[in-house]
C-alpha cells in the first residue's frame, strides 16, 4: 500500500500503515498489539542501521507533537518531539523510534529493512497528508 500519487497520478487507497519501532511501552495504555521494547533486543548486527535510521527520519512527518519524551531505556535522556508521526507511505513511525532503533540493538522487522534498501534509502516523495484515508491510517498509532 502506498499513500500518495501512483503512477497515473491519482491518489491511492489506504487500509493500514505497517508500524516500525512502534512499542506498547509508548502508550499510557500499554498496546498489547504493539511488541514489547525491552523484548525486541537483538544480538544480530544491521551494518545498515545508521542509513535505516536516516531514511526515517527523511520520511514525511505527518502530524508534530512539541512535546518530549523521557527515553524509556535511559530515563536521564529526553526525545524531542517523540510521539510525532512519519511516515513513507507504506510505514508509520515515531519521532522517538527512531531514536530507539538508532541507539539501541533494537529487531527491525526485515520486511522494513528490505523496503528501505530497495529504496535506497530514500524515502519516496508524494506522501499526501492531506488525503482522509491517511487520517484514518494514522489515528491507531496517535
Amino acid at each position: 500500500m502506498t499513500i500518495g500519487l501512483d503512477m497515473s497520478g491519482e491518489q491511492s487507497t489506504v487500509s493500514e500503515l505497517k508500524p516500525v519501532g512502534i512499542y506498547r511501552e509508548m502508550y499510557r495504555k500499554p498496546r498489547t498489539d504493539l511488541p514489547s521494547l525491552r523484548d525486541s533486543y537483538t544480538d544480530a548486527t544491521i551494518e545498515d542501521r545508521d542509513l535505516v535510521a536516516q531514511y526515517m527520519n527523511s520520511a514525511t512527518p505527518i502530524f508534530d507533537v512539541a512535546a518530549d519524551v523521557t527515553d524509556l531505556l535511559n530515563p536521564a535522556q529526553s526525545i524531542p518531539s517523540g510521539p510525532s508521526l512519519l511516515s513513507d507511505g507504506e510505514w508509520i513511525w515515531r519521532a522517538d523510534s527512531v531514536h530507539y532503533l538508532a541507539n539501541y540493538p533494537l529487531t527491525i522487522p526485515p520486511q522494513f529493512l528490505t523496503h528501505v534498501r530497495a529504496n535506497a534509502y530514500r524515502p519516496a516523495p508524494g506522501v499526501d497528508v492531506a488525503n482522509p484515508l491517511f487520517d484514518d491510517a494514522i489515528t491507531a498509532y496517535f
